[in-house]
């Protein structure tokens, strides 16, 4: 695996895990929620980690068997973003947690975000430039 492609990914994670973070502070800043509890900081920024691996691990492999990676790899990308993003919606959280309707408004577009940095930071990688 080319060290820059790691770098990619671990900096695809660490931005979409900033970016995460800061939109829940807002969102439950703005609304007056909170929900720590069930969607703790340390939480949002190993699963935006966790994915943006995954999703260069993807693209590693889908580079190796081509030879370069398929167009369709971000088409696929954003189907499994915009389907992942309807799991909260699915979460039946404790009946202790004030608010539980604005929970799926909270994490949701958080699904979106590792793609959408990945897809961000594509024209770097195109030049063989470490993101």
């Amino acid at each position: 695996m080319r060290p820059a492609l790691f770098w990619c990914g671990i900096t695809t994670g660490l931005i979409a895990a900033a970016l995460s973070v800061g939109y829940a502070v807002l969102y439950q800043s703005a609304l007056s929620v909170d929900f720590s509890r069930v969607a703790p900081v340390p939480a949002i920024i190993s699963a935006n980690m966790g994915v943006a691996m995954l999703v260069m691990l993807a693209w590693w492999l889908a580079e190796r068997r081509r030879g370069a990676a398929p167009r369709s790899f971000n088409v696929g990308l954003v189907v499994l973003s915009l389907l992942s993003a309807a799991i909260p919606f699915m979460v039946n959280l404790p009946l202790s947690i004030p608010a539980p309707e604005l929970f799926p408004g909270l994490t949701a577009p958080m699904h979106l975000l590792p793609a959408l940095v990945w897809l961000a930071l594509q024209p770097w990688r195109a030049t063989k430039k470490p993101c």
